[in-house]
């Protein structure tokens, strides 16, 4: 390598500090590069240097670097402004650029005295000491064993440095850049660029960590005060590059481009010019105090002669200086309000605040620090604020959604006197309302999945045809609907991620919940299992034209050469065994469950199977009809046959009618105890219809109608009832029967029953007569039947529609097992 030219004397110098192999030499090849590729980043692109930049970086890509093994190499280094348009991004700048060897880099943090002493005879500790920004490399692919040692060693080195700073009266605010190199190493393979980018944002979340300690302010109790812009203080920053991007999922071959190296020597650079200024500033203020203190002290000895002088001390920057320095460097809202940086901002604030020379400053520079301050208080209230909100994700409806998207726009809208837009709050907020419109779309698509589920199942209840199409249709829907819409793990498009607590996006199991997807979701569920049960009882009753379909074991056959003892059993442990979905009362069959037209269908034939049931009960019973046959026959229904029949039938009626009773139970109480039971007959009032053809003549009652019960001892009840004035509806004349006197009667079995009507049908006096009907047994069933009509001359003859219907009052009925009818 060439000797360099001397390099300039009043120009920014930048050292780059640390152990062997950490990239020092390979970092100045990069910035080549990245002033040829990003010098829009960099902001100026290298025009010439006091050394040959290109075959550095040659050697640097190439893997060829080897080192100088000298003490300090320094290389002058000159920037052209990168112009966007006609607007150039920075003014012309002329850089000399330190390249200490490693191994005396080594040697100084070991024993860093020299860095104190007056004229530090080590060229690289001169180099510490009259430098303006010094760059600390560390290898990032070390063991974290090895970065601690290097941190600490970097920790000790920069308070000495500090310490130097401070002592020589330095101006504050010396830029130190903690730089981790070779963060390529990071990648591992298959490596996605997110995944690799994690990587290294977790080396620099603990360099940060590791100089947390060096970073705070200082404790008040030990008496010291904060570093931030008294002399010798310094600005830390973490920065991590490499001289070229590893090879990633993405991009596996990334070529040359280096990672984060324009903007490391773009904030480098800066920071060692404004803190060279700063320094000429300090030492131009410092000439002019001693320039005027020697043309006082020669006064002194002219005018006076006994004054003894001595040289006045050097002062730092007063407080205005410092102000104006501070905003100078003041970074963004979004920095400067930052965890890390808020509370030194503020002790540094409060510092100007409290000075004793503050009340004497202009207006501006006073409004500047409480302004300042005031924000400070004004974000951290905003921030708590924000952090006792209910976030989007806690949300459960969309009334709760809609509440937390208008407090974000009301309550906790950013203010409008500060520029916030960049801060993690606002970044919050932005995420926070971003959510809310992603929530609502997301569960919007959750309703809408589930209602076109639920749609297109109810149209698969509506269907005549139930055939094999019809049971393919289910089986398609219930495949669809078996895929969930989206795997509610995965967040939800444009809910975006910000590194914070409650940053995180949000999932599709949270619209999962929303109280508007869940009913939704209720909804198709309950149509999933209706159609369930539809195609079960459609198999139990035959209705399904497919093959290879369950036995219809709840289609009965007529009981000619049945086994009508055996069939209820067979039939009831078949219905157990093949259909196991339904609840033990197979309430889930019910036809008022379903829809027309399939309801109706679905009654017929349930219809249809409880009338061939009653049937086979009926063909067991063996009775004559006698008070004795009656009761033996309530006796033999305690046999295990009557009880499968009277759950089988039990079933088919209430399939059909759920408040239906069992039959068997039915009749096994409507004949208990026959020797005391008594039948109320609470007859309250009749609705009689007569048709009008039901002679020649036209037919008009002519006198009451009757009851007459007649006891085993042969004594009589009679209910009777005025008729009241008959009104034509269509083809009939309607009449009202109403009480004329005690209308309730006590039946008990065997008791006769007979009850008249007088009527005139012309010039005939004839009577209508309920005096027959299936049993003798319990007459009080000839009520409900149609009465016979007396003719002119003798006899009775079929009074046809004649109907006698009780509308107030109760009469019993004859169970629907009873065996005459």
């Amino acid at each position: 390598m060439e000797t360099p030219d001397p390099p300039p004397f009043d120009v920014p110098r930048v050292l780059l500090f640390g152990h062997r192999g950490s990239g020092k030499s390979a970092l100045i090849g990069a910035l080549l590069q990245a002033g040829e590729t990003q010098g829009e980043t960099l902001r100026g692109e290298v025009v010439s240097s006091s050394v040959d930049l290109p075959r550095i970086r040659e050697a640097a890509y190439s893997g060829k670097l080897e080192s100088a093994n000298t003490e300090l190499s320094s290389f002058t280094i000159r920037l052209r402004p990168w112009r966007v348009g006609k607007q150039p991004l920075m003014d012309p700048l002329t850089v000399v650029l330190d390249d200490c060897d490693g191994k005396a880099a080594e040697a100084l943090m070991e024993h860093p005295a020299p860095i104190t002493q007056r004229a530090p005879g080590s060229a690289l500790a001169r180099a510490v000491v009259e430098t303006d920004a010094i760059v600390l490399l560390v290898d990032a692919s070390s063991t974290r064993e090895e970065l601690t040692e290097a941190f600490d060693e970097f920790d000790a080195f920069l308070s000495t440095v500090e310490s130097a700073k401070t002592d020589s009266r330095s101006v504050g605010g010396f830029p130190i850049f903690l730089v981790l190199t070779q963060c390529d190493r990071l990648a591992q393979p298959r490596d996605t660029q997110k995944i690799w980018e994690a990587r290294v944002k977790d080396r620099v979340d603990y360099a940060w960590k590791a100089f947390e300690e060096y970073l705070k302010d200082a404790d008040p109790e030990e008496g010291r005060e904060s570093p931030f812009l008294a002399f010798g203080s310094v600005d830390l920053e973490v920065s991590a590059v490499a001289i070229r991007r590893p090879p990633l999922a993405e991009h596996p071959a990334p070529g040359d481009q280096p990672y984060q190296v324009a903007e490391l020597f773009r904030d480098c650079f800066s920071g060692a010019k404004a803190h060279h200024d700063r320094v000429r500033r300090s030492e131009k203020q410092l000439r002019w105090t001693v320039r005027g203190a020697l043309t006082g002290l020669t006064f002194l000895l002219l005018t006076l002669g006994t004054i003894a002088l001595f040289p006045p001390e050097t002062t730092g920057p007063d407080l205005a200086a410092k102000i104006d320095d501070y905003e100078r460097q003041e970074r963004p809202a979004a920095e400067r309000l930052a965890d890390e940086h808020i509370e030194r901002n503020k002790t540094a604030l409060n510092r100007f605040a409290g000075d004793s020379a503050f009340a004497r400053l202009s207006e501006d520079r006073r409004t500047f620090v409480t302004s300042r301050l005031k924000e400070i208080d004004d974000y951290r209230a905003y921030r708590a604020k924000l952090a006792g909100a209910i976030a989007p994700a806690g949300a459960r409806s969309l009334p709760e959604l809609k509440k937390i998207k208008e407090s974000l726009r009301t309550e906790l809208a950013l203010p409008a006197e500060y520029s916030w837009g960049e801060t993690a709050a606002a970044q919050l907020r932005d995420k926070w309302l971003a959510d809310c419109t992603a929530l609502e779309v997301a569960q919007a698509a959750f309703v809408d999945r589930y209602r076109a589920l639920d749609r297109d199942g109810t149209a698969l209840m509506l269907k005549r045809t139930f055939d094999e199409n019809w049971l393919k249709d289910i089986d398609v829907l219930f495949a669809t609907a078996e895929k969930p819409p989206f795997p509610l793990n995965d967040p939800i498009p444009n809910s975006p991620t910000v590194r914070q607590p409650r940053g995180e996006a949000i999932t599709y199991s949270v619209p999962y919940e929303f109280d508007e997807a869940y009913k939704a979701r209720r909804y198709w569920e309950q149509t999933h299992d209706q159609i369930i049960h539809l195609r079960d009882l459609a198999d139990a009753l035959g209705l399904i034209s497919a093959p290879n379909r369950p036995e219809a074991v709840l289609v009965l056959p007529e009981p000619n050469g049945t086994d009508s003892a055996a069939l209820a059993t067979t039939r009831w442990q078949a219905l157990a065994r093949i259909y196991t979905r339904q609840s033990k009362e197979f309430s889930e069959w019910e036809a008022q469950r379903f829809p027309d037209p399939v309801r109706g269908e679905l009654l017929t034939r349930l219809r249809k199977s409880f009338d061939a049931g009653v049937k086979h009960v009926q063909k067991l019973f063996t009775v004559r009809d006698t008070i004795e046959d009656w009761k033996a026959l309530g006796a033999s229904l305690a046999e295990p046959k009557f009880g499968d029949w009277g759950k089988l039938l039990h079933l088919l009626a209430r399939l059909q009618d759920p408040a239906t009773p069992d039959p068997v139970v039915e009749l096994t109480d409507f004949l208990r105890g026959l020797d005391k039971k008594v039948f109320d007959l609470d007859l309250q009032g009749f609705q009689l219809t007569i048709p009008l053809d039901l002679t020649i003549d036209r037919v008009e009652p002519s006198g009451p109608f009757t009851v007459t019960v007649t006891h085993a001892n042969q004594t009589s009840d009679i209910a009777k009832f005025t008729v009241g004035k008959g009104v034509m509806r269509g083809t009939t004349t309607v009449y009202q029967l109403l009480p004329d006197g005690p209308t309730k009667l006590a039946y008990r079995a065997g008791d006769g029953l007979r009850a008249e009507l007088p009527i005139r049908a012309g010039t005939r006096d004839l009577k209508l007569l309920w005096e027959a009907g299936a049993t003798n047994t319990f007459q009080f069933d000839r009520l409900i039947r149609e009465p016979r009509l007396t003719k002119a001359t003798s006899g009775t003859e079929s009074a046809t529609g004649v109907q006698l219907m009780l509308n107030a009052g109760s009469l019993p009925k004859l169970p629907v097992l009873f065996p005459l009818k």
